[in-house]
């Protein structure tokens, strides 16, 4: 046999009978199939004449109600008929339009009814049609593949058209002509072959189908032609096409599989290396194989709320409303139309947790969100809204986080501690195959248009706190690591709980003073919530027969207005509406800020943190998400009033803690009842209140009478601190005038400067008993509880132990709180 009948032998192409009846039928299909007296795909076909377009999308559903036979067919041997498919589409275009010859045509199949799990997967699915859901975790760059190579012989100059490539370079077996015995020297002709886009994405299992006690598994998607850039990573999307095999080429790159190779691929000059010739060049080592997905086709799985198959960005009121039936959408013409909405709203979508009604609204209001808005600049000034919740243990804060994550489509739940600055924002990692730096998305990243549940946040390390400054006020992330530049998008809110400073929260403290955050973190908050675990009879009760319920009858004990896909859906259509902000609104606004920033300016109270401009765009937010709530265009004063009322909420709570003076040995004096006071403050004789004096030079007498309950003092916050800076001031301007010889203050003397200071507000005896005994208790806390007044005593006083009467000097690194 010569080598022309040999090169002619070999160029016999062998008809796949299957095939081309599934071209002849599928093309039929195209030809066909009416809808409404027109051809469905034919204005589709149409387009593909423009340049860009060369995929053809046809319904699944479509094919099997125009043929069951062809729906089977398709469905059992995709992998093997897909070529012809193409085909088909290709001869149904240059029928209908004036198509270039050269133009490659592909089919993309959608609505297959059944939906797959990355886990179901096995290689009994290999080759058939499968639609695969699971969130995209990492993105490959796009890159041209050969489809159809021309090669030229180096030998000869011949060229050999159409070479069929699939996942790998494959070069001619031998040149075509006959005279020619080339089998190694070709080169490929760059202008006459074709080339299509070829992207990889990584796709693993979502939290919802993730079994208890397992490690997510992953899966490679190979997308082409108009399939590429339709999943960003963080997106949930579904995937149609078909399950492969391909040869795992990690494997091969091993250090293991280097050394056996490493003698053998030595070559001498003139002889060149293909690369592996066999199982034989690594050793002992075998050939793997993996799998992977060829997808034709993908669709977002859900957006922003609710489980409709919709685009996240072509969501309107409008498709929202085909997607419904009318049943849907009446429920949610009567949600709307409730006066009650914003209570019930909060009761079904927290029905365990008891109380904490403030947290739950400011929850609320952040799943429903404000809006974005972009400057004539260029700006963009988010819309989502930041909570974080401040408590003791055992107040529900983790609970919170987890039935938001529950709740919400698209939420990704993680801890602090655990968490890195790379795994909350992004990694660059190299590819195991292509050694290419890609970008694999981290919480924020994966959480976009959605909610990020951060728990434990003041466990994070103080470096991986920086890295969330700019996601959580610009809603970007910038990475500039590996030669990889890029910008990306983290328009997510973040829902964060965190402990106090030594586990419990100190009232006494500000905010700032309690958690270990920085100021920058704080400011960009727009809710904090503080949550103080304190002894109340009645809430203790009311707790614990809730938790005994859910505990006993888990079922029974909850109880609903709203189901979790009815307010699914009204937010999805809520957060549709973008209200504008009315005149008597933005005046309100202006008015309510100017309150919030001159009490915080006065230096009478120490603010939780500096009220700043942030704080203004907080109420606006808020104030849309209220009138989102109720669907309305337009945000009203009351929607204002509410949105401030929260806002001042979470200020007051943690500005204004009350303080109590309780002394065990002493009794104090309130509501003008006089009990015998260890100053003094009574005569020797048992008088009536009304007839008490101040005698200080008597001692006590006990009372013959039973003593009476005695209120104890309690004081704001803000009056304490505004006794404490005047006595510290004036302990100050008397050390800094005084001379060493002189000595500083007694603690009697500096009560009746105070008292001479306050006579002016004094009416009466008995509110002078009553502040000369609350001006001894603020001194006492300063110099035993905040430590800033040092009692001194003379060396003649030393030997008897401490004085009732010490010098007070002030703390030296005390610095006077404005």
């Amino acid at each position: 046999m010569d080598v022309a009948d040999r090169v002619q032998a070999s160029q016999a192409v062998v008809r796949d009978v299957l095939g081309d009846r599934a071209q002849k039928m599928f093309q039929d299909f195209l030809e066909e199939f009416m809808v409404e007296g027109e051809l469905k795909y034919l204005a589709d076909a149409r387009e593909l004449i423009r340049p860009e377009r060369n995929t053809l999308t046809v319904s699944f559903l479509d094919v099997e109600e125009y043929s069951t036979k062809l729906a089977n067919l398709i469905q059992e041997n995709y992998y093997r008929v897909y070529p012809y498919l193409c085909r088909g589409v290709r001869n149904f275009a240059r029928d209908r339009g004036e198509v270039l010859v050269v133009k490659e045509f592909y089919v993309a199949f959608e609505e297959v009814p059944t939906r797959h799990k990355v886990r179901e997967l096995s290689t009994s699915k290999i080759g058939t049609l499968l639609r695969i859901s699971g969130q995209v975790i990492r993105t490959h760059p796009v890159h041209p593949e050969l489809v159809s190579g021309s090669f030229l012989c180096l030998e000869c100059q011949t060229t050999i058209p159409d070479v069929e490539q699939q996942f790998k370079f494959s070069q001619p077996t031998i040149c075509k002509n006959p005279m020619c015995q080339n089998r190694k020297r070709f080169m490929l002709d760059v202008n006459a072959s074709r080339f299509v886009d070829f992207q990889k994405v990584r796709v693993q299992e979502t939290q919802q189908e993730l079994p208890r006690g397992s490690i997510p598994r992953s899966l490679e998607v190979i997308l082409r032609a108009e399939a590429v850039e339709m999943a960003q990573a963080g997106d949930k999307c579904d995937f149609i096409g078909t399950l492969i095999v391909v040869p795992d080429v990690s494997q091969l790159r091993t250090e293991g599989a280097r050394a056996e190779t490493a003698t053998r691929v030595r070559g001498g000059e003139g002889r060149e290396v293909e690369g592996v010739q066999g199982l034989k060049a690594l050793g002992v080592r075998d050939l793997t194989y993996r799998l992977a997905f060829l997808a034709c086709s993908v669709t977002s799985s859900k957006p922003r709320f609710g489980g409709r198959e919709m685009s996240g960005d072509d969501v309107t009121a409008e498709s929202i409303r085909k997607q419904m039936t009318d049943s849907e959408w009446q429920r949610i013409f009567t949600m709307s139309q409730d006066k009650n909405l914003y209570q019930n709203l909060i009761n079904s979508l927290f029905p365990t947790i008891h109380g904490n009604d403030e947290v739950k609204r400011g929850v609320l209001l952040m799943l429903f969100g404000g809006v974005p808005k972009t400057t004539t600049e260029g700006t963009h000034l988010r819309g989502d809204v930041n909570v974080c919740i401040v408590g003791d243990p055992s107040t529900a804060k983790s609970q919170f986080l987890k039935q938001v994550e529950e709740f919400s489509p698209r939420a990704v739940y993680t801890s602090g501690k655990a968490s890195t600055a790379a795994g909350l924002t992004a990694a660059v990692v190299k590819d195991e195959e292509s050694h290419e730096f890609v970008i694999e998305a981290g919480a924020l990243m994966l959480a976009d248009n959605g909610v990020c549940c951060i728990d434990e946040f003041d466990k994070m390390d103080q470096r991986d706190q920086v890295a969330i400054h700019e996601a959580m006020e610009q809603q970007t992330i910038s990475i500039t690591k590996a030669g990889v530049k890029a910008t990306l998008n983290a328009r997510t809110s973040i829902l964060a709980a965190a402990n106090p400073i030594g586990g419990r929260y100190d009232r006494s403290k500000s905010l700032k003073q309690n958690i270990n955050l920085t100021a920058p973190i704080m400011s960009r908050f727009d809710l904090f919530f503080i949550l103080v675990d304190e002894c109340n009879e009645v809430t203790d009760y009311a707790i614990a027969r809730r938790i005994v319920d859910l505990h006993s009858r888990k079922e029974e004990s909850v109880s609903r207005v709203y189901s979790m896909d009815e307010i699914q859906r009204y937010i999805l259509f809520a957060r549709q509406f973008k209200p504008k902000i009315s005149k008597e609104s933005s005046e309100f606004m202006v008015e309510e800020y100017k309150r919030l920033r001159q009490r915080d300016c006065s230096g009478a109270t120490k603010s939780s943190w500096r009220i700043t401009v942030r704080q203004l765009e907080s109420m606006i937010r808020l104030s849309e998400g209220m009138a989102r709530m109720h669907c309305q265009d337009e945000v009203h004063p009351k929607h204002v009033k509410e949105a401030f009322r929260l806002l001042n909420k979470s200020i007051i709570r943690v500005e204004t803690p009350d303080i109590d003076f309780e002394e065990p040995e002493e009794q104090d004096v309130m509501n003008g009842e006089a009990e015998p006071m260890e100053n003094g403050v009574n005569d020797h004789q048992q008088l009536p209140p009304q007839e008490n004096g101040i005698d200080s030079q008597q001692p006590p007498e006990k009372p013959t009478q039973p003593e009476k309950p005695v209120r104890k003092i309690r004081v704001t916050y803000e009056e304490y601190r505004t006794i404490a800076n005047l006595l510290i001031f004036h302990l100050r301007q008397v050390e800094e005038s005084s001379t060493e010889e002189e000595g500083g203050t007694r603690r009697g003397d500096l009560v009746n400067w105070y008292l001479h200071e306050m006579e002016g507000e004094i009416d009466s005896v008995e509110e002078l008993a009553e502040r000369k005994v609350l001006v001894e208790k603020v001194i006492d806390r300063l110099v035993q509880h905040d430590h800033v007044l040092l009692p001194l005593v003379t060396l003649e006083e030393a030997p008897e132990g401490t004085t009732e009467d010490p010098y007070l000097v002030v703390h030296p690194n005390y610095i006077i709180e404005s």
